[in-house]
């Protein structure tokens, strides 16, 4: 099926959103978990171990981060299903398909 411009440009606009907020929501993230990390007065007081916290924070950022391509792959492949591009629908479950066998094999 042929995409119109509006198609097009409104697949772009989701996609800008999805990097442009995620981006700014992992950076954020990673940063908080160095800020927790800082030592200072206001840390002594808190009741858990502020570096164990801190450093999970800063690795769910940086999950958030290796997670916004395949977040952009599902929503590529929901926006090509939805227009009933078939075609451009298969390759990006392919491509989603090959990161996460990747993923599972690099894992073990």
């Amino acid at each position: 099926m042929r995409r119109t411009e509006s198609d097009v440009a409104e697949l772009e606009r989701w996609l800008a959103g999805l990097l442009h907020y995620g981006t700014w929501l992992a950076a954020s993230t990673v940063a908080a978990g160095l800020a927790m990390a800082l030592p200072g007065p206001w840390a002594r007081s808190w009741p858990f171990e502020t570096g164990a916290v801190a450093a999970h924070v800063m690795t769910a950022g940086i999950a958030l981060f290796i997670l916004l391509p395949i977040m952009r792959l599902i929503l590529m492949l929901g926006a090509f299903v939805h227009q009933r591009d078939y075609r451009f629908g298969a390759i990006a479950a392919l491509v989603l398909v090959i990161v996460v066998a990747g993923s599972m094999i690099g894992a073990t």
